[in-house]
C-alpha cells in the first residue's frame, strides 16, 4: 500500500515538473516574440553611402533598420558581423521597409571607394544595405551618444552589437552581432515589427 502511494506520488510530483516546464518555455518564447520597449532615440547625425549619397537621422524614418560599426580591413570579428548581416539581408530580400546599415569606425582608410567595393564584395545590389562614413570625432559622437557604445580605442574597440532601430528612429534592441542565437531572436523580432508595426506611408 505504501509503494503504491509512493508512486502515485512521484507521478503527481512529474507531471507537475513537466506542466512547469512547459510553463516557463512558453513564457520564454512570448518573451522572445514580444517586441522590445523603446531604449532611447537616435540622435541627429550626417553622413555620407558608400554610393556618395547622404545619410541622416531622417533616412531612418518610415524603415526599419539593422545597424553596426565595422570596419573594412578588421581582422577580428567583423568579417563574422558582415558576413551575419549578409545573410539577413539575403533572407528579407522581399522586404524593402527593411534596411540594413554599416558605418564605417576607421573612416581615414575607409573612403567610398573602398566602402563600394566592401559592398560589392558582400553582394550587395539594392538600396536595402549601405555602409556609412564621417569623420572619426562625428562617428565617436554617434557611436557613444547614439547608440551608448564606447567609443575611445576605435577602430579596433569598437561593438559587435547589432542595432534594431524601429520606423520612428527608436533604438529597441541590441543583438551580439557573432552569435547565431542571438542572431535568431534579432530574426524573430524584425519578423514581429514587419507583422506588427506598418511604416508611415
Amino acid at each position: 500500500m505504501i509503494k503504491k502511494s509512493y508512486i502515485i506520488f512521484l507521478v503527481v510530483i512529474i507531471s507537475f515538473l513537466g506542466i512547469s516546464a512547459t510553463w516557463v518555455i512558453t513564457k520564454a518564447n512570448q518573451s522572445i516574440q514580444e517586441l522590445p520597449p523603446v531604449i532611447k532615440k537616435v540622435p541627429d547625425f550626417e553622413m555620407v553611402s558608400h554610393l556618395g549619397k547622404p545619410f541622416n537621422q531622417d533616412s531612418l524614418i518610415n524603415k526599419i533598420s539593422i545597424l553596426d560599426f565595422i570596419f573594412t580591413s578588421c581582422p577580428g570579428p567583423c568579417p563574422t558581423m558582415s558576413s551575419n548581416m549578409r545573410t539577413l539581408y539575403k533572407q528579407y530580400k522581399l522586404h524593402p521597409d527593411l534596411q540594413f546599415i554599416s558605418i564605417s569606425v576607421d573612416p581615414e582608410y575607409d573612403t567610398q571607394e573602398v566602402l563600394k567595393a566592401y559592398a560589392d564584395a558582400n553582394g550587395v545590389n539594392d538600396q536595402r544595405w549601405k555602409f556609412l562614413r564621417a569623420d572619426m570625432k562625428a562617428v565617436k559622437k554617434l557611436s557613444t551618444d547614439g547608440f551608448m557604445f564606447m567609443s575611445e580605442s576605435l577602430p579596433a574597440g569598437h561593438s559587435v552589437k547589432f542595432v534594431l532601430i524601429d520606423q520612428n528612429g527608436n533604438v529597441r534592441q541590441y543583438y551580439n552581432g557573432t552569435d547565431a542565437g542571438s542572431i535568431a531572436i534579432l530574426r524573430t523580432h524584425i519578423n514581429s515589427i514587419l507583422k506588427n508595426i506598418k511604416p508611415k506611408a
